[in-house]
C-alpha cells in the first residue's frame, strides 16, 4: 500500500515544560519510526490563548507534525494521542500535493527569516 503525507495537529497542555514537549515529540517520532512512517517536520508554538476552554485550560501549546505513513498506521497514532492526557486535542489530515508544497514553502520561509 502506498504511503501518504499527513499532518498531525496537537493541542498540548500548558502544564508541560518545553523539555517535556520535546520528549513528547521524540516519543511521537519513535512511534512513527516503529510503524514504518517517515517524520518530515515538527513545528511547535509558544503557549497561546485558546478560543474556548479545553479541560479547564484557557491556554495551550500547539504542535504540528508532518509525516509520511501508511493509512493503516493512522489508527495507532490516533490511539497514542487519545491515551496521552497531556494531548488535549488532536487531528490528523491527509495533505494534498498542493497543501504539502504550501507548507514546505512556509517552512523554508521561516528558516530563511531566522
Amino acid at each position: 500500500m502506498n504511503n501518504h503525507t499527513y499532518e498531525l495537529a496537537m493541542v498540548i497542555s500548558p502544564e508541560l515544560r518545553p523539555e517535556e514537549i520535546d520528549s513528547l515529540c521524540n516519543q511521537l517520532t519513535d512511534l512513527l519510526n516503529k510503524n514504518n512512517s517517515k517524520h518530515i517536520h515538527t513545528d511547535k508554538t509558544k503557549v497561546k490563548k485558546l478560543s474556548y476552554p479545553i479541560n479547564n485550560f484557557v491556554e495551550a501549546t500547539y504542535v504540528y507534525v508532518i509525516f509520511e505513513s501508511n493509512p493503516k498506521s493512522i489508527n495507532v497514532l490516533n490511539k497514542w494521542t487519545s491515551d496521552d492526557p497531556s494531548v488535549l486535542r488532536s487531528l490528523v489530515i491527509k495533505l494534498t500535493p498542493a497543501e504539502l508544497k504550501f507548507r514546505e514553502d512556509n517552512i523554508l520561509n521561516q528558516v530563511a527569516s531566522n
